[in-house]
């Protein structure tokens, strides 16, 4: 570095001073208009130029018919930051696009131009509960980004959540807790919101022992008018675990005197999971009592206080599965979240998990799920039953997907379940079928199709299924090997990536894929990507040996997977 200072220093000192080489701004908004290939170059490119010349491209860019031209010129205006303001109005009106991946652009442009007065601000909000995950997560990180006063925001989002399908509501609460310490800020906000506060209780739960900062908050929002925010609230310090003590004696005055019964069982519980013990004799107290549900929560919080008792976790859990059957869902919620952390009997369960999956409340549908997950795949025979219901079919495969390869028994069902016309369900199989791993080869007759599909989704989901096979999957090379020319970069990526997998030991596929293996090294916009490329590149070993410059760098970048693939190829 001090050596190229120097020649630029002399070279001032001869020739004068330099100027950067700029792009060609005007080149670029002509090839902008050409169409193809080398429009979409040029949108890349104008994102290094003046932003004085080059948004009023990329905004006009905006207006095209041509998706991919679209997205780019989303892509790029989003690195100018505020200078891209004028953009805003288009972009705002891309986020109402039919097509997933606009809108997620559309949304992570506005979150980088940071315009906090925005106008579009609830559709963005409204796209925090989109069907697409990517734009769901992008439209996140956007209001994140955009900093917006929770006066304004907090009203607007807490209405989409109450009015969205039940069946989104856990994916976004989901994404908001992957945010983490990012979100604490926004999330104590909310909980001083009386509206807010019942979701941001449910986030809370989510993150588990990463919400620890929101322990105060917690216990103040236990004085809440709102019977269902107190029992989350308690839940939610529940999962936070032993570092939630400082709220023990608020949770304890919840056990005793609360007047409903729900928030008395979730109190009980988060006595449990915080491990204190000092809370035993207040739990044997109210065990006493003449509730014989706060009776079996209290037995199965002193059961978890004593893990050496085994007769008192197995009289525990059959209480619970009693009260699954309850008519109250803050008593069957209470319960399935019971559930998931007491080793509860296969036996006992699986009687009652159609019924219980079938719950019209999204948290016992929730509980129950990460209960059966718990139990593993011994609960197999039931959940591939509820493949064959179209009212379980969603959430049977996302058991077998959180069992992964735990899971190979569940390969030929799910090969059958493609044959349905619904793409995103299709979508959600091939996924499952991927997690499953090598295991799944057996299946890749029934996705190889869906390599030629006409959606981009479910031809994305197909290169991850058969990536994950392995190397008995290489019969579907032929398939894969047209989709390295594919105009859209993240496809192209995705098919080296599972030509990598499939086809390690394949020169022909090597000298195709390595190169776009190598560019996605310094990929952005997917945080995954640069690792999973360089890993890529490591499975084909010395084929790769042209990628080790980019890998050196992204190494020195703290990649730790390019480090290894450079050790891996350099051998």
């Amino acid at each position: 570095m001090k050596a190229r200072y120097m020649v630029l220093c002399a070279a001032m000192l001869f020739c004068g001073t330099l100027s950067a080489a700029e792009p060609d701004v005007a080149k670029l908004t002509s090839e902008l208009k050409a169409g193809g290939e080398a429009s979409y170059q040029a949108a890349d490119d104008l994102a290094d130029a003046p932003a004085a010349q080059a948004v009023p491209a990329l905004t006009a860019a905006l207006d095209s018919t041509d998706v991919e031209l679209q997205r780019r010129a989303a892509r790029s205006l989003a690195q100018f930051g505020k200078e891209a303001k004028s953009a805003v109005p288009k972009l705002s009106q891309l986020l109402d696009s039919p097509v997933p991946k606009l809108r997620a652009y559309a949304a992570y442009a506005l979150g980088n131009i940071a315009d906090n007065k925005l106008a579009a601000l609830p559709k963005l909000i409204k796209l925090v509960a989109d069907q697409d995950a990517m734009v769901r997560r992008n439209a996140l990180e956007a209001l994140l980004d955009l900093d917006v006063d929770s006066e304004v925001s907090l009203p607007i989002l807490v209405n989409v959540l109450e009015n969205s399908d039940p069946a989104m509501v856990l994916p976004v609460l989901n994404e908001m807790a992957e945010q983490g310490e990012r979100a604490i800020p926004r999330l104590r906000k909310a909980l001083k919101n009386e509206r807010a506060a019942y979701w941001a209780c449910l986030v809370a739960e989510a993150m588990g022992p990463k919400a620890a900062p929101l322990v105060p908050d917690l216990t103040e929002v236990l004085s809440s008018k709102d019977p269902g925010t107190r029992m989350h609230a308690l839940i939610a310090l529940g999962e936070i675990g032993p570092a939630a003590k400082p709220a023990l004696d608020a949770v304890v005055k919840a056990l005793e005197n609360d007047p409903v019964p729900a928030v008395k069982y979730s109190a009980a519980f988060a006595l449990a999971s915080m491990e204190a013990e000092k809370a035993t004799d207040a739990l044997k107290k109210a065990a006493e009592g003449e509730d014989a549900f706060l009776t079996l929560i209290s037995y199965y919080a002193v059961a978890k206080l004593n893990p050496n008792d085994t007769m008192m976790a197995q009289t525990a859990a059959t209480f619970l599965v009693e009260a699954l059957k309850n008519e109250d869902a803050n008593v069957r919620a209470a319960a399935a979240h019971c559930l998931v952390n007491l080793d509860t009997s296969p036996e006992l369960l699986q009687p009652i998990l159609a019924d219980a999956l079938r719950d019209a409340d999204p948290r016992v549908v929730a509980k129950i799920t990460d209960a059966i997950v718990k139990m593993g795949p011994k609960a197999m025979p039931e959940v591939l039953k509820g493949l064959q219901d179209e009212k379980l079919r969603w959430i049977s495969v996302s058991i077998i997907r959180r069992w992964g390869e735990a899971a190979p028994e569940a390969v030929k069902p799910l090969s059958e379940q493609l044959s349905t016309e619904d793409e995103q369900y299709q979508g959600e199989v091939l996924m499952t079928i991927g997690a499953i791993g090598d295991k799944s080869a057996g299946a890749l007759e029934a996705v190889k199709p869906f390599l030629k599909s006409d959606s981009r989704g479910l031809q994305l989901n197909a290169l991850y299924a058969v990536g994950k096979m392995g190397q008995g999957a290489l019969s579907a090379k032929d398939d894969i090997m047209p989709l390295l020319d594919s105009e859209d970069s993240f496809t192209k990526f995705a098919a080296a990536w599972a030509l990598a997998n499939i086809a390690p030991e394949d020169s022909a596929a090597a000298e195709k894929a390595v190169p776009i293996l190598t560019l996605s090294l310094s990929e952005t916009e997917q945080g995954y990507t640069p690792s999973e490329a360089a890993k890529a590149l490591a499975m084909f070993g010395d084929k790769a040996k042209s990628a080790l410059p980019a890998l050196k760098k992204a190494a020195d970048a703290g990649n730790e997977s390019a480090a290894a693939a450079v050790e891996t190829i350099s051998k």
